[in-house]
């Protein structure tokens, strides 16, 4: 009797330390998967700002889920991946006359936050042009909002809102709270 009461007292001990060790497995399949979200994105980042430089277009509208939206500061918006490519390849733009070939997009401070197959980052970016005598100057500096959405597990850009330093509308929720304290 006692060693069947030893057994059955193992069997329940051991029930507990498998449920405890697969709670923690799937806890930290969870914090891995968010990680692996988190490289996933700052890699879209990365791709974007090389792409843009470049003035490779379409692989800068794929990185947008295909009705994407880039939002800057003058009221100018730009939808769908279509029109995405046709700000890089436009021969007349200012993407072409100033950008192409000769910048350098440069994020900073970058936060990423994910919710399930949604996440946003915020940032800082400035964009670095050279200039003729060899030099480089900024051209743009400001706050970045960007939204993803995850479509056929792939992350994508679903809005980017540009904002410049110090603008009305200077900053997001992540500074705001910074300021607030």
């Amino acid at each position: 009797m006692r060693r069947g009461v030893r057994r059955r007292v193992a069997e329940l001990t051991m029930s507990a330390e498998d449920r405890i060790a697969e709670d923690r497995i799937k806890r930290l399949e969870a914090e891995v998967r968010e990680l692996r979200d988190q490289l996933e994105i700052r890699e879209i980042l990365a791709k974007y700002g090389f792409t843009a430089d470049m003035g490779h277009a379409r692989a800068y509208a794929d990185l947008f889920t295909e009705d994407g939206v880039y939002d800057l500061d003058d009221g100018w918006t730009i939808e769908g991946r279509d029109a995405l490519a046709a700000m890089i390849e436009d021969p007349n733009g200012l993407h072409k006359r100033e950008i192409e070939n000769r910048s350098q997009h440069v994020p900073a401070n970058i936060f990423v936050r994910i919710d399930g197959d949604t996440a946003w980052s915020e940032s800082y970016s400035q964009v670095l042009v050279g200039t003729p005598d060899s030099g480089y100057r900024v051209m743009t500096a400001g706050y970045n909002r960007f939204d993803y959405r995850r479509v056929d597990g792939r992350w994508l850009i679903k809005r980017r809102l540009r904002r410049a330093i110090g603008g009305p509308e200077w900053g997001g929720e992540t500074i705001r709270r910074f300021q607030e304290g």
